[in-house]
Order: structure tokens, then C-alpha cells, then sequence
């Protein structure tokens, strides 16, 4: 994908922000509903990508793509391939042996399968726990034209962000996961309304691939089941390969 394509794409993305309903809606020619929207999250654990000294005692002897205490978008991050999106609106300390860790262990696990190497396949777990009121920056233009635009908050806003983090750190661990960063994002913001992920929805699964929506979930805070991981690798799976053998 050349540079002007992908900046392309992520304008289209940051420019969808009407909410999405809790099933994919299909537009006249049959296609499932696109992504709404990016979704900026502090990385609380990035491993990914392994550290050219472990542990990693300088800066430099960490790899340059590893996201870890740093804000990023998993959404742009992955482009058009398949991913399985989680995002928890539930307390993570106690969630050691909940769901989400044997949902992200089970997605672990399929990422570096052979058979959907190529297709890149991916996921994320987003705790949308960080509160803070909305926050107005003032943005210099050309010719000195300045526009002031509204922020959600961000990780630095809330004085407890430090132990959610300590608290998401114990989920990845127990997940033990390494092909699944864990973030941080807000309570409330622009992207989790454009995701229709609501108040009372503890946790949120979506799959997606090429950028469009093929199914989502919601759970209570000790869900998915293993029936229900089963279910929504099952999904996955299929979604990948009617992306690979469209229907004639």
C-alpha cells in the first residue's frame, strides 16, 4: 500500500463518526457496514514486537515499532487486515481468569497460524476506564488561522491511571498473549460512541475485515464463555476465507 493510499484511508476513517448500531447494517450492494472511526488508546502492553535486549534496560534496546507507554490507533495500525476487537468497559482487576483472557489466548494462538499468516491477522483488548472532562485545543493553521477543536480525554487526564494500568497489566500477563496489545482508552469519547459500544455494555467484541464489519458481541464482565470463544473464532475464520475465496 503506498503512503498516499494509506493516509487516505485513515482520513476516511477519522472523518466516520455517526454511531454504529449493534448489528452490521448492509449498504445496497450487500456489503457489510465500514469501520466508524480510529480509536486512540495508551498502550499498556505492547509485545509484539521483542526487545533487542530483554530486559530492555535503554530506550534504544527496545524495537522502534513497540507501542508500549506510548498512545497509538490499533485501528490504523492494521490497516485493512482481519482483526478481532475487544473492548472492556469492565473493572480489569479480577478479570485474570475471565473471558477476555481466554478469548485474546485463543486469538493469540491463531495469528501466527500458517494459514492466516498472510492474511495478517490480528487483535487488540481496549479498557475504556480513563475519565476526564473534554478538553478544547486551540490548532495554528496557514496564514496564521487558528481553530479551536474539543479533545476527549487522555491518558495523563485521570489521577488513576496508573493503577488501571498495574490492573491490565496482571489481564496480559495472565493472557500471557504476545501477539495481543492491551490499551487504555476513555470512558466516554468520540470513537466508543462511533463503535456503538454503550454504557452498559461490559464487553464489546467486534470482527472486521478490509475495514468492514462482519459480526459484534456484547458480554457481561466475566464473558465470552468457551463456547462463545469458540463462536467468534469460528466467525473469524470464515470471515477471513470469504474474503479469500469471494463467491462467484
Amino acid at each position: 500500500m503506498t503512503t498516499r493510499r494509506l493516509f487516505g484511508m485513515l482520513g476516511i476513517l477519522a472523518a466516520l463518526t455517526t454511531a454504529a448500531a449493534q448489528e452490521p447494517k448492509a449498504d445496497p450492494k450487500g456489503r457489510s457496514e465500514m469501520v466508524p472511526s480510529t480509536f486512540r488508546s495508551f498502550m499498556v502492553v505492547d509485545d509484539r514486537y521483542p526487545s533487542k535486549v530483554n530486559p530492555p534496560v535503554k530506550p534504544e534496546d527496545r524495537d522502534p515499532r513497540d507501542r508500549t507507554n506510548k498512545m497509538h490507533c490499533l485501528v490504523c495500525d492494521n490497516g485493512l487486515s482481519p482483526v478481532v476487537a475487544v473492548f472492556v468497559r469492565a473493572d480489569p482487576k479480577g478479570l485474570a481468569t475471565s473471558g477476555v483472557v481466554n478469548l485474546a489466548k485463543a486469538v493469540d494462538r491463531l495469528i501466527p497460524e500458517p494459514e492466516y499468516r498472510a492474511d495478517k491477522l490480528a487483535g487488540f483488548v481496549i479498557f475504556l476506564k480513563i475519565e476526564g472532562p473534554r478538553k478544547a485545543v486551540t490548532l495554528t493553521g496557514p496564514d496564521d488561522g487558528n481553530k479551536t477543536v474539543e479533545l476527549d480525554a487522555e491518558y495523563p487526564d485521570d489521577e488513576k491511571r496508573d493503577l488501571y494500568a498495574t490492573d491490565i497489566k496482571d489481564v496480559a500477563a495472565a493472557a500471557k498473549a504476545p501477539n495481543i496489545p492491551f490499551g487504555l482508552a476513555p470512558v466516554s469519547s468520540e470513537a466508543a460512541t462511533a463503535w456503538g459500544i454503550k454504557d452498559t455494555d461490559e464487553v464489546t467484541v467486534v470482527i472486521y475485515n478490509r475495514l468492514r464489519i462482519a459480526k459484534r458481541w456484547t458480554f457481561k464482565a466475566d464473558g465470552p464463555s468457551d463456547e462463545q470463544v469458540k463462536e467468534i473464532i469460528a466467525a473469524t475464520e470464515k470471515m477471513i476465507k470469504a474474503v479469500a475465496q469471494p463467491k462467484k
